[in-house]
């Protein structure tokens, strides 16, 4: 089932009952594939940003903020639904917090990785053009002696 809000057109007022939230629904199942799929690539060691996963989260989290302001509007009610389909909803509710965290801890780890490699090349990087320079600390320029690499005086 597709989300009725992707298209414009539709309304949250022009739903109801088990309708709405079988297509809220259906729009949290995706999120949760899309946000496990890459839970996955986190933990096998992929970056954060992969693009298709990236756009298409981006894309259901505009969705969703979409029922999150149709709700508070109060267009629709959860509570409009059928007991079966209401527990459903917050069955998947549930189910996608949980996701959710577990996305959030992974993020953050992600991104402490990404950061201590930035800081580890840095560090070479600065190793690197300190090793190379002709001035030394103190601003003055020095000559390398018979071995490649070795400061032997100051000019």
């Amino acid at each position: 089932m597709s989300n009725p809000f992707a298209s414009k057109n539709v309304s949250a007022r022009t739903l109801g009952g088990d309708t709405t939230a079988k297509a809220l629904i259906a729009l949290i199942d995706e999120f949760i594939a899309v946000v496990r799929e890459e839970n996955a690539m986190l933990a096998g060691g992929l970056p954060a940003s992969f693009a298709p996963v990236a756009k298409r989260k981006a894309e259901l989290a505009d969705a969703f903020e979409g029922w999150v302001k149709a709700a508070v509007a109060r267009e629709f009610s959860a509570n409009a639904a059928s007991p079966a389909v209401s527990k459903v909803f917050v069955e998947r509710l549930t189910l996608f917090q949980q996701v959710m965290s577990e996305n959030m801890t992974r993020l953050q780890a992600a991104m402490e990785a990404s950061r201590r490699r930035i800081d580890s090349l840095m560090s070479v990087i600065r190793d690197e053009m300190a090793g190379t320079s002709s001035y030394g600390a103190n601003g003055r320029t020095y000559t390398v002696g018979s071995k490649p690499g070795l400061r032997s005086g100051y000019v």
